[in-house]
Order: C-alpha cells, then structure tokens, then sequence
C-alpha cells in the first residue's frame, strides 16, 4: 500500500480520496483534522503505509469498540469519557485507564474507601473481581518463572525521595520501603486488619541499605494496626518491643538478639511469670545448660519435683575497697567484710564485699572464687563467689583430705579438715571426691565438694 499524500495546505471542506481503498476523507479545518466516516464493515488497511496526521474515529461502547480487530466486533478500544481509554472483551469492559492516568481493572470506578477513608484514600491501580458461582481462579494473580537454574521470580517495592519519575534521590532511616496492607470491608469502609511493612533501618549509604521488616496486626475493637514483631537490620526479632533488650531497659517485650557476643534472648513483662516451659505427658529435663557444646547442667522435673542438676548457688562481689581485679586463683576459700558493693547508682542492700580468708577456722567464710565476670563491659572488677552446692575448693600441698571430711578455712585462701564431724559456722564444704581436678603452680589442689557456706 502507498502513502497517503493529503494536500498539503488544505481548506475546510476539502476531500481526498485514497486511491488504493476508495475511502474519501474530508478537512476540518476546526480542528485541523482530515476526517473520515466508514461503515461498520470497511477497514482501512495500511500495511506498509504511513499515516501522517491523527487517526479520528468515534468513541465507541463495550458491546461496539471503536477500535476492534477484523471479525471479533465487541474486543477492543473504546473511549468512554474524556482522557478515558478502555478495553473490552466479549462486549463487557475488562479495564481502564482514566482521567486520572488510574489503571482501573474488572472495575469502572476507582475506590475511594481503602484504610477507613482516610484523606479520601484512592489507591492509583486497582484491581477487582467479584461473583458468586465464580471459579476460584479469579481470586488470584500468579506470576510463573521458568529456566533451567535456581533463580526465583521477583515481586519489587522500590522508594526514592525524589518527586519525579525516574528520580533516585537517596532514602533516609526510618523511611518506609513498601507494604502489603491486608483489609476487610465494615459495611462502608475498608479498614486495615493486619499489614507486612518493611522501612529503613539504619542510615544508608552507596550499596548500603539497612532494613527491618515489620509486622502488625488490629486488635479486636480497634481500627487500625498495632506493630506486633520486627526483624531488624542486625537481625535481631523483636516482639512487641523496639527494644533488643526490654529485660535491661525494663519495658515489656521479648528479643532474640544476635547481640555482641553470638545471641541471646531478653524476656521482660509487667505482671506474671516472664516464661512458661510445660512437658506435655511425662517427666525429664525442663532446661539444659552447655559450654562449648558440652551439657553442663539440666532443670529437670519429676512429679511435683523440680531438680537443679549440676549446679550450684553463686553471687557477684567484689574485692575490698572495690579493688581491680587480680589473680585469685579457682576454688580459693573467701570471707565478708562490712563493705557494700558499689555500682554506680544502682540500689543495693544486700551483697557485700569480700577478702581471700585469712584467719583459720574463719567464721565468716563466704564460699570461694570462681571467676571474674567478663560479661559487663562497665564494672570490670566484679567476680563470682560460689557459695552452695556442687564446685571445687582448693586445698594446700601436703594437705590430705578424705570423702566425708568437713572443711574450713586454713588462713591461707585455702581449707583444710575441720576434725571433727559437726557443722559449725567456719564450715565451708564437705569433700565429695578425692579425685584432682586441677593442680596449681604453688602445689594446692583442687577436689569436688559441696559447698555449705551460710
């Protein structure tokens, strides 16, 4: 087919007859236009052609596009307002773009009722579908990937800060990123039941997106969503908190951090027990504890018998005067002093300081050391005092020691027999093994016991 070659410089009135179709088209000098009028069966074939000029032609209806392929009359375009395109399928409209650039589909009009009508909400693509006796299908969007590797398909939410298309103007921390808003109809309005959100979290730089991904859901007589848990930019779960610590800040929550040193799990509530562990139909271990991988010590039930398995009673203290740390070594016997601990402004009325024992048959043994604590990064100088239950004590080279003797202090930092069989106040344990478990530079030893101080 030929170009049409329309006149150039016409007037209004004036014709022009394609010559390979014999369609005549007519100037508008209005609306500087040519213009042409066909019935409902011609067609104006322009395979290889060129078309200078707009292209008119009536508005059209769902059951009778103005735009529609040969042989299949009700598919196609039609115009049914101003700046409005629509598309029909077998006569009825399948969707929209209107006068606001909306992309309207399975519907006419856009929706102004979305999160309980707020700012006259009116979301700019809309997709809906309705019907009883309807397959199931048309309740759902399915995006298929297929290839011959282990890559998934992608749904995208992408946000910059700048207010034109095609912008990438950098995000801040705390901006949002994207929401998957889930509501239900009251009657009138949609209000939101529960919402998946996934903001900034942390300030972001050239390849560095820190982000959290929220989680909120609407209480029964409320009207909007309560956050309920996030994930966190460090990977940290918060439930009911933005807090990866409530325990320590004292605000109800639960986290399981990831934390400085591996992970952890903060508990803290207002009233009631912070944790519940049940056995459903029969007695064992309720908790274990391990140390490098190693079972260590179990909270066991048995009946209406709850046993602490390997373990034994221990406080924090701290040397006199609040002293730095030096070596003291495990197992070594300790006595109380009148001196309170000290931190910062912390209350405290009942833990006090102690001295490696120096007086034999001391009174005032307190237990013995077990260890410095490395978990505060503020007070270096607090220790361990083990007190009651299953631990080691240090005994002096040369010193013999049987299962079943009472021990106490021999002035030294360590302890030796009592020599007698009664429980006094200077008793501080009572030998369980002679077995050795470790053997210092100085020759002392150490032996399992149980200790009694008290």
């Amino acid at each position: 087919m030929a170009a049409m070659n329309f006149p150039s410089s016409p007037v209004n009135g004036q014709t022009y007859t394609n010559p390979d179709t014999g369609v005549t088209y007519t100037y508008n000098s209005a609306e500087g236009k040519w213009k042409t009028s066909v019935t409902s069966n011609a067609f104006l074939p322009l395979s290889g052609g060129t078309l200078t000029g707009a292209l008119v032609t009536t508005a059209g209806t769902a059951s009778t596009p103005a735009l529609q392929p040969t042989g299949d009359t009700n598919t196609g375009i039609f115009f049914p307002a101003a700046d409005t395109i629509a598309f029909a399928e077998g006569g009825a409209e399948a969707a929209r773009i209107d006068s606001s650039g909306r992309l309207l589909v399975g519907t006419a009009s856009a929706r102004s009722i979305f999160f309980n009508g707020y700012n006259n909400w009116t979301p700019q693509h809309q997709i809906e579908t309705a019907g009883a006796g309807v397959n199931d299908g048309v309740r759902s969007i399915s995006f298929t990937y297929g290839r011959a590797n282990g890559d998934a398909p992608i749904f995208c939410f992408a946000k910059h800060r700048s207010d034109s298309v095609g912008g990438t103007t950098v995000v801040a921390n705390g901006d949002g990123v994207g929401v998957i808003s889930f509501s239900g109809s009251d009657g009138s309005e949609f209000v939101e039941a529960a919402n998946i959100a996934v903001a900034i979290d942390g300030t972001p730089g050239s390849n560095d997106m820190p982000g959290r991904l929220v989680f909120s859901t609407t209480a029964d007589g409320a009207s909007s969503p309560t956050e309920r848990f996030r994930v966190t930019a460090a990977g940290d779960v918060l439930f009911n908190t933005t807090n990866n610590n409530p325990s320590a800040a004292n605000v109800a929550g639960v986290a399981i951090s990831s934390g400085s040193f591996g992970g952890y799990i903060s508990v803290s509530r207002d009233s009631g027990a912070p944790c519940e562990i049940n056995r459903k139909t029969n007695d064992g271990i309720l908790i274990e504890f391990k140390q490098d991988g190693t079972a260590e010590g179990t909270i066991s039930v048995s009946g209406t018998t709850v046993s602490y398995n390997g373990a034994h009673l221990s406080r924090w203290s701290q040397l006199p005067g609040g002293a730095e740390r030096t070596e003291i070594l495990r197992g070594t016997v300790l006595s109380n002093i009148d001196e309170m601990c000290g931190w910062g402004e912390e209350e405290n009325e009942q833990l006090n300081r102690m001295k490696v024992s120096d007086i034999e048959g001391d009174p005032n043994v307190s237990g013995v050391f077990q260890a410095w604590d490395d978990d505060d990064d503020t007070y270096t100088d607090d220790f361990y005092c083990a007190m009651t239950g299953d631990f080691i004590i240090r005994i002096a080279e040369g010193v013999t020691v049987q299962r079943g003797d009472l021990l106490m202090s021999a002035g030294d930092g360590t302890a030796k027999p009592q020599g007698d069989d009664i429980i006094r106040s200077k008793t501080i344990a009572k030998v369980t093994s002679t077995h050795v478990t470790c053997t210092y530079d100085d020759g002392s030893y150490c032996v399992p016991c149980v200790l009694m101080a008290c």
